[in-house]
């Protein structure tokens, strides 16, 4: 490849609050950061997210009138035509993108971010997968994916990357979510209601950990399925928690509002980042997280007090209290030591461009 800037079009459905959402993001940012020419691509409307691109990122909207409008198909493959990298997130999002390349000659190769959460429940390869991922250039966000991508669905292995997810600071003012003079400890869960993210335990750890100490857990996600955040809810009415615990729907940036808290919790049974655990880190806020996903892979040699194998509520109350006591500057200062050590944006960028330059070079 010669020393030209690849220009690049990511394309999502929309940049609602998400983990691959956040990816595309934060990889356009460096992108154009370094020099390159970035535009994002929503099928339907931007989603309040792409507010945290960089101006100088061109992002257009397609909205699309129904996933098998031709019309829309069209126009979407004639925005991709002018750049050297056409760069695809999330599975729904590929089908989509794959048949408009076929219909209407998008003759580019397509780069697919594979950020599939359930990966560690949920090993199977359906039809399509078989069929499209392999004529892709396939970009797995942790270590557990790309091996199912090689031995599952049998991908070949010069079209097969490991690109590990970063944050980058937003720089935001911080919010103040509690008053001056709340004493009580302060917990926080990060996670979209979804039933992988197992946000019953953390209702349950609540439940136990109210009788030993004053303490309030607030939990941030989007409503992703709505029978699922409906039963916490329920969940915690019946349990008579709502003193103790609050739901918030409509964050879009967690970085600011991270000081309010002492802990963060993370109680998903399966994971392929998570992002959120990076972002602790990055500020020195301690978590304590089941162990999945591939941050926690990094990790645990360095971070081992973050970190368990079970749902025994005891070990999760016994750990949180462990954590909650050990000094807090010397524990921010390790945390910030490991998100400097694994998530260097600088280390990110060349990792991604070497990718781009190999996915192109195959015939």
């Amino acid at each position: 490849m010669s020393d030209k800037k690849l220009s690049v079009v990511q394309i999502i459905d929309t940049l609602e609050p998400g983990g691959a959402e956040r990816v595309l993001i934060t990889l356009s940012n460096i992108l154009f950061i370094n020099g390159h020419t970035v535009t994002v691509i929503t099928t339907l409307l931007k989603g309040p997210l792409a507010a945290q691109l960089l101006d100088g990122i061109a992002i257009k909207e397609l909205n699309r009138k129904s996933k098998w409008n031709l019309s829309d198909m069209k126009r979407l493959i004639d925005w991709c035509k002018p750049f050297d990298i056409v760069h695809v997130h999330s599975t729904h999002n590929l089908r989509y993108v794959f048949l408009a390349a076929k219909l209407f000659s998008l003759n580019k190769k397509i780069f697919f971010h594979h950020h599939y959460g359930s990966i560690e429940t949920d090993q199977s390869v359906s039809i399509d997968q078989s069929i499209i991922y392999p004529r892709t250039i396939l970009i797995a966000v942790s270590r557990i994916i790309y091996d199912w991508a090689l031995y599952k669905l049998k991908m070949p292995a010069e079209k097969t990357f490991l690109l590990s997810n970063i944050v980058i600071p937003n720089y935001a003012a911080t919010v103040k979510l509690f008053d001056e003079d709340d004493e009580r400890i302060k917990l926080l869960l990060v996670a979209n209601f979804r039933k992988a993210k197992h946000i019953e335990f953390a209702i349950d750890l609540m439940n136990e950990l109210k009788n030993t100490k004053p303490v309030h857990l607030t939990i941030i996600g989007q409503e992703a399925d709505k029978d699922y955040c409906n039963s916490i809810k329920e969940k915690i009415n019946a349990l008579q928690l709502n003193n103790h615990i609050k739901i918030i729907h409509d964050c879009n940036n967690v970085q600011a509002i991270l000081n309010n808290f002492h802990l963060a919790i993370h109680t998903a049974k399966s994971e392929s980042g998570p992002l959120v655990l990076i972002e602790y880190m990055m500020l020195g806020l301690p978590f304590l997280t089941y162990q999945t996903g591939e941050v926690v892979h990094q990790i645990i040699n360095d971070l081992p007090e973050c970190i368990i194998d079970n749902f025994n509520i005891t070990e999760w109350m016994t750990q949180i209290n462990s954590l909650l006591q050990q000094n807090k500057n010397e524990l921010s200062i390790k945390l910030k030591s490991s998100f400097n050590k694994y998530y260097s944006a600088e280390a990110y960028y060349h990792q991604c461009i070497e990718i781009y330059n190999k996915g192109l070079a195959i015939r």
